[in-house]
């Protein structure tokens, strides 16, 4: 390539910005950590003709300090990284808000692409963006995009590839005389600890953390005071105040506001006086829950069946009884097919809770959860990360990171395991298929709810044991309501299910490997018998979990491996049962309706899966991931017992 250019993509959260990303890089997408911690770090590589472009989605952030991890990582990577641009997007319809994020990196006197996304929102709410007055102002070209629907895309690649010709932002901005003496006067004095004049402002306002050097230290300190005291005021204050007053005059000469106090409420704002009622906002939250799971069942249901009949007709081909015959009929397709038969399944469920994230109304929920969630102990902002739980615990605990203190942290990492993830979900629908055909959507609805009220409890219980701090009041931005985007839906879905599939290609064809030859040893025993060893190890923890129901040395056998990954107890049942007519069969000639039940309560609850536990150690430490362990397992146990002895003495099952 003649040339390469790197590009970071910046932005308020909710600005659109990962859908410009999105849109910029299409399926050329890397996926890992940011050095050091375990937030996400997304890079896309785009070549168009001898160029090469890549993009760098930095974490949505309103300001750039040190008091945050997302805004620390934006801030080191803005300021430490050889950038050729930055693009800055901005939400035209909190023009005031999101240009502050602006102003600031066009003080690190970096090259500036502003992307005014969402303008059709602005539009619709009678807001007039001058462009051209905001380009004459800068210097540089404004890009007017809504990127939910694709437009403007095409005229920001225009400014990209000409980005060899593109300046950097003419206007700056000035503080007063003591403020900027002083940070020369750092730059001056200490070079190498303060390379610029956006690094020395920070260094004084308190945004930057301060070198371990006491002659540092004592200057900086020196020169706060005599600022402070010569503008009567606190520094940090007196520099923001600037930076806004900045933003409102160009606000002034570039946005028309054709709004009046008399003008008819916007339409987001009266679904919001219905959704986010104090009194119909629960109900709702939870019929679209339910409604989810309908459609899951209902839309999903008959592919899952043609591939099973697919996988069945698979397995009739192979003849024979040898080694190699019966890896592939009783380990791959019985194994690994049990759990790939439930792929479009997971896949609908994801494209949903994609299509009610992309139209703003999951931090509706948050919202509507606060009220709830904080008389439990816990921040409605908790209940973000605890709704993409059902997606994947992993990332789910990841994003505890957003939350402003240790405690709300360490709690909602403790609760979020008992969301029911996708990983447990071929389970439900195995065994829902099998004793509750006309009431699937109720009882996997039934499970997912369960999953809520046990985390929230857990959080309570922990919360009065180890921290007695009050909960702090909820401050969140509600998103615009936005006509969710199919192609963006598909996509996040599709690669949610491709990591879902590569799963069960490699660590799971891993662990179905492991228990067919443990079921085929010692040889000369029937596959899969009780004298087999992975039979003997099954019979030794069967007496242990019939009090539950599920006395069958398979469904232990399947629950240890569970420990593992979720998806490798029906894997396991699968092996295991894969000399039989078919895998429903032999689960309705092995469980009660009740024992299911139980069965799919205790994999709710019990134990997180191996990754699960790694990553709330590295978050929040080795104490809490053991803690986690020791409960989950016994409260999984305990309220499996419950189900199935609560039944009996019903008469149920």
């Amino acid at each position: 390539m003649s040339k390469e250019y790197v590009i970071a993509v910046a932005g308020n959260p909710n600005s659109g910005k990962t859908s410009i990303f999105n849109r910029l890089t299409g399926a050329n997408l890397k996926v890992g950590n940011w050095p050091g911690v375990t937030v996400e770090k997304k890079e896309g590589r785009v070549v168009r003709g001898d160029t090469a472009f890549t993009f760098v989605d930095i974490p949505g952030t309103y300001g750039l300090s040190a008091r945050s991890v997302d805004e620390r990582i934006a801030m080191d990577f803005l300021t430490k990284e050889r950038l050729h641009a930055v693009i800055v997007v901005l939400d035209s319809a909190n023009f005031n808000r999101n240009f502050y994020l602006f102003n600031l990196i066009m003080e690190m006197g970096l090259r500036i692409i502003p992307v005014l996304n969402m303008s059709d929102m602005a539009e619709k709410r009678g807001i007039t963006l001058h462009v051209d007055r905001l380009s004459a102002i800068f210097g540089i070209p404004f890009v007017k995009t809504v990127a939910s629907r694709g437009k403007g895309i095409s005229d920001l690649w225009n400014v990209l590839e000409n980005i060899g010709q593109l300046g950097k932002p003419k206007h700056s901005l000035l503080y007063p005389k003591p403020v900027e003496a002083a940070a020369l006067k750092l730059m001056g004095r200490f070079p190498k600890q303060v390379t610029s004049r956006f690094q020395a402002l920070g260094v004084l306002d308190g945004g930057i953390v301060i070198p371990e050097d006491e002659e540092f230290r004592r200057v900086v300190t020196e020169l706060q005071g005599e600022i402070e005291e010569g503008l009567d005021g606190d520094l940090d204050e007196l520099i923001a105040e600037k930076r806004y007053e900045f933003v409102y005059s160009i606000a002034k000469e570039c946005v028309e506001r054709r709004l009046s106090t008399e003008q008819k409420v916007a339409l987001s704002d009266r679904i919001d006086r219905v959704v986010t009622n104090r009194y119909f906002g629960g109900p709702i939250f939870l019929f679209a829950m339910w409604l989810l799971f309908f459609l899951v069942f209902t839309v999903g249901n008959p592919f899952v069946e043609w591939i099973n009949n697919g996988f069945s007709a698979l397995s009739s081909l192979v003849s024979g009884s040898g080694i190699v015959a019966s890896f592939i009929r009783e380990g791959l397709i019985s194994g690994v097919g049990a759990v790939l038969v439930f792929v479009p399944s997971i896949f609908i469920l994801f494209f949903l809770i994609a299509i009610m994230e992309d139209s703003g109304y999951l931090a509706r929920a948050a919202f509507v959860a606060d009220r709830f969630m904080h008389a439990l102990g816990l921040h409605g902002k908790s209940f973000i990360p605890m709704l993409l739980g059902f997606g994947c615990n992993i990332p789910a605990i990841m994003a505890v990171r957003t939350l402003e203190n240790e405690k709300d942290r360490v709690l909602t990492a403790m609760a979020i395991p008992y969301m029911s993830c996708s990983a447990r979900l071929p389970v439900y629908l195995l065994f829902v298929g099998v004793f509750f055909t006309h009431h699937q959507t109720t009882v996997v609805f039934s499970l997912y709810i369960l999953g809520i009220v046990i985390a929230i409890v857990v959080a309570r219980v922990l919360r009065r044991i180890f921290f007695t701090k009050a909960v702090s009041p909820l401050i969140m931005e509600l998103p615009a309501y936005h006509v969710p985007s199919i192609k963006t839906a598909t996509r996040s879905a599709g690669i949610r299910t491709g990591f879902f599939v590569k799963k069960a290609g490699t660590f799971i064809f891993g662990a179905v490997l492991v228990i067919w030859m443990l079921a085929s040893l010692p040889a000369g025993v029937g596959y899969a018998s009780a004298e087999s060893i992975i039979g003997r190890i099954g019979s030794a923890m069967a007496p242990v979990f019939a009090p539950a129901g599920f006395a069958s040395w398979q469904a232990s056998v399947a629950l240890i491996f569970g420990f593992l990954a979720k998806e490798v107890v029906v894997g396991t049942l699968g092996t295991l049962y894969g000399g039989q007519a078919s895998l429903s069969s032999a689960i309705g000639s092995q469980f009660s309706a009740l024992s299911a039940m139980s069965f799919m309560v205790m994999t709710l609850v019990y134990i997180p899966c191996v990754s699960t536990i790694a990553v709330i150690r590295r978050e929040i430490g080795t104490k809490w991931a053991a803690l986690s362990v020791g409960v989950s397992v016994t409260l999984g146990y305990v309220l499996a017992v419950l189900v199935f002895q609560a039944g009996r003495f019903l008469g149920i099952g």
